[in-house]
């Protein structure tokens, strides 16, 4: 635009020139017309070459790399280009850094991640939440759309949900900008070892008032009795032989529930020695052989010393819950084999006995605490349904695998498998194997 004005302001100033200087000397019309003409080409010609000339070097100017300055009138607007460009340059590579950040953060997140925009279209996202929302996105995923409709609409939104066997915790907040709602940010965490913690500590606090419960009903009918006179004299032996029996049994709750508990909490990591396995099976054979020989129990122990770095009294523990209970579980005059050994380096202790056996659907569910295959025969044994627990938990303290193989009728084995010397041995979730043979 700027450019026809400059054109027909110079047109009209030739044009007029030419008039004056045609009036003046009193040409010819037909010599006139010429002469104007001639000088309107001329104008038109000179006003294109002017407007190229100054628009050239705008034309020629590069920002990038700074070329297209050499018109000094301008240099001060190129100046200006520059510093803007540069600036716009900074700014680009901080917002692409900070974008490959953010990208590089919600990839390596476990949580998933989703920011959708007012109208539930996706803007971001990780692969984490991209398995849990499939391929239609939030729309068409019911976990996510009902918590990003919540938050669209300015409530922030908590929710609990299962999918594909693992639980799932859901958070969803608006995002204001200026008092107005402009998208919503979800978050999912998967609390899955955290829901099943939960219920095993349900679990376990019920198991627990049930078995302290038991016991404790006995001792004190038994006492109320006897404290009326309502006991005959010579019913008071079997009685008191009643008490001493709850009273054992309490007391081998109670110390077993503080062995899991201290188990938990780590409080043995500071007592780590040099362990014989071997002479740790020697000692507990000999504390369980009194009682095996009332039922004609025979106990054996072969192999040779084969030391871990473990603690003592976890070790001992484990081993005397799994020789204790294949004495418990066995048939009369049963034998009850514990054998030391290496394999492939790693030392290994497997006690198995001639027993009653596991039926194949408990197996998998035996180092559950307070789980009882056959809870008429642990009450008559008196056993508290934690030994196998504490066997699991002292496993997974020491990083060894347990292994336990049984056939109903036949007996069971259970191995346990430490690490060879140099192996991580840190607590960590014992792996277990079980297995049922026809």
């Amino acid at each position: 635009m700027r450019k026809k004005i400059i054109w027909a302001i110079l047109i009209v100033a030739v044009l007029g020139a030419a008039l004056a200087v045609g009036t003046y000397f009193g040409m010819e019309m037909w010599l006139f017309i010429v002469l104007l003409c001639t000088f309107a080409v001329f104008a038109a010609v000179f006003s294109d070459l002017a407007a190229r000339s100054i628009v050239k070097p705008l034309r020629e100017f590069d920002p990038e790399h700074k070329t297209g300055q050499g018109y000094k009138e301008i240099e001060p607007i190129m100046d200006r280009l520059n510093r803007q460009s540069q600036l716009i340059d900074l700014q680009m590579a901080d917002l692409k850094r900070s974008q490959e950040e953010f990208r590089a953060i919600t990839d390596s997140m476990a949580e998933g991640f989703v920011l959708v925009d007012t109208d539930m279209k996706l803007v971001s996202y990780n692969p984490s939440a991209r398995k849990l929302m499939g391929d239609g996105g939030v729309e068409s995923s019911g976990l996510f759309r009902n918590v990003a409709e919540q938050a669209l609409a300015g409530t922030h939104t908590e929710r609990t949900a299962e999918l594909d066997g693992r639980v799932y915790q859901i958070l969803a907040s608006p995002v204001e900008d200026a008092g107005r709602v402009t998208g919503a940010v979800i978050v999912t965490l998967d609390i899955t070892e955290k829901a099943h913690r939960e219920a095993m500590r349900h679990d376990f606090s019920s198991n627990v008032s049930h078995e302290l419960r038991t016991p404790l009903t006995s001792i004190y009918g038994i006492s109320e009795l006897m404290m009326n006179d309502m006991v005959k004299p010579e019913d008071m032996k079997g009685f008191a032989a009643n008490i001493h029996d709850e009273s054992g049994r309490l007391i081998a709750l109670i110390n077993d529930i503080i062995k899991l508990t201290q188990l938990d909490e780590g409080v043995y990591e500071l007592e780590r020695a040099e362990v014989d396995l071997y002479a740790v099976a020697k000692s507990v054979v000999e504390r369980l052989k009194p009682v095996a020989a009332l039922r004609g129990i025979e106990f054996a122990v072969t192999g040779t010393s084969t030391n871990i770095h473990g603690i003592p009294s976890v070790i001992d523990e484990m081993v005397y819950n799994l020789a204790d209970n294949a004495m418990k579980y066995n048939v009369e005059n049963g034998r009850v084999l514990i054998s030391v050994a290496k394999l492939a380096g790693r030392p290994v202790i497997s006690v198995s006995d001639t027993g009653i056996g596991i039926p194949r659907e408990h197996i998998d569910r035996v180092f559950e605490r307070f789980y009882r295959v056959d809870k008429s025969h642990s009450k008559k044994i008196g056993g508290t349904g934690l030994g196998l627990s504490i066997v699991k938990h002292g496993a997974a303290v020491h990083g060894a695998n347990v292994d336990l193989k049984s056939k109903p009728g036949r007996g069971t084995v259970i191995t346990i498998t430490f690490p060879s010397v140099g192996e991580e041995t840190s607590p960590a979730p014992a792996d277990t194997e079980s297995t049922s043979e026809e």
